[in-house]
């Protein structure tokens, strides 16, 4: 069987259309919900076998019933983290994204699954972390991942978990879920050396309520606007820019507007060190510094 010959069936083709004439795909499995350090170094390592695929699934939680959460970087952003790892990679293959149904895949057995990545998808080569679970009911592991690899002669990386230490001293383990429980606790330091970056909140500059004077601005705006998850209430400090593209938060225009960010139990109040000039139709992205 060779890879670069692989045809996809019809029943897959929406999802990898746009696999077409890519010889050597290499898939990234995770949710990617924060694009963490952990989830860097899956793509740093699939970059190293060939073009990186971050393959994930939508529709989880309705299917599963379970809460369904803001994203922890907001759908705009995640172009311009994926085009900043391309060029800390320096392979100048910036990594693209495919998004499978959840229902698709739910009831396939292990086995299953990797035939899609193999046989439909042309995979070349497939990275995860240690502790991914795959398949029906989560069957598969990462160890039976490499034994599949093997029997369809595609090569596994199995990456060892990314941690960071913590303010007691000991190694925590990155993951999104640990992420979004710092976030609530206001712990913003620690989110940031998780991902790797300063934590980006996006929202509409259109959906919420400004007021200005001659020395400052005071812009207000509800929770339920803001494209991903805002942090548990406190005072932050924080640096704002635009987007005038409101598909996308790469390419901010105009200089940082440094400030504060009150969030309360029902809007977030920033309080901007020099006037800031919004755009209805533009993207309104806030850094906790």
């Amino acid at each position: 069987f060779s890879h670069s010959e692989c045809t996809v069936s019809s029943e897959w083709s929406e999802h990898f259309r746009g696999l077409e004439g890519d010889l050597n795909p290499v898939v990234a499995l995770g949710k990617f919900n924060a694009l963490h350090l952990g989830h860097r170094e899956l793509i740093f390592q699939a970059s190293r076998l060939g073009r990186p695929y971050l393959l994930s699934f939508s529709g989880m939680s309705k299917i599963l019933k379970r809460i369904n959460r803001p994203p922890l970087t907001a759908t705009v952003d995640r172009s311009r983290v994926l085009e900043a790892w391309a060029q800390a990679m320096g392979s100048g293959l910036e990594p693209k994204e495919v998004v499978i149904p959840f229902h698709k895949v739910r009831h396939l057995g292990p086995e299953d699954f990797v035939k899609v990545l193999v046989h439909e998808m042309g995979a070349s080569g497939i990275v995860c972390g240690e502790n991914y679970r795959f398949g029906y009911q989560a069957a598969g592991d990462a160890n039976l991942l490499r034994e599949l690899g093997s029997k369809y002669d595609v090569p596994v990386e199995v990456v060892e978990l990314v941690e960071v230490e913590g303010r007691d001293g000991e190694e925590k383990s990155i993951s999104s879920s640990q992420i979004a429980r710092f976030m609530a606790e206001g712990r913003m330091s620690l989110v940031s050396e998780m991902l790797g970056r300063h934590y980006r909140l996006v929202a509409g500059c259109g959906e919420g309520e400004g007021t200005t004077s001659n020395s400052d601005a005071v812009v207000r705006l509800p929770l339920e606007c803001f494209r991903n998850m805002v942090p548990g209430p406190g005072t932050y400090p924080v640096s704002m820019t635009t987007s005038s593209d409101e598909t996308t938060t790469r390419g901010g225009e105009g200089q940082a507007c440094p400030g504060t960010a009150r969030v309360g139990e029902a809007d977030l109040v920033l309080e901007c060190d020099r006037r800031l000039v919004l755009d209805r139709e533009a993207l309104l992205c806030i850094d906790f510094v």
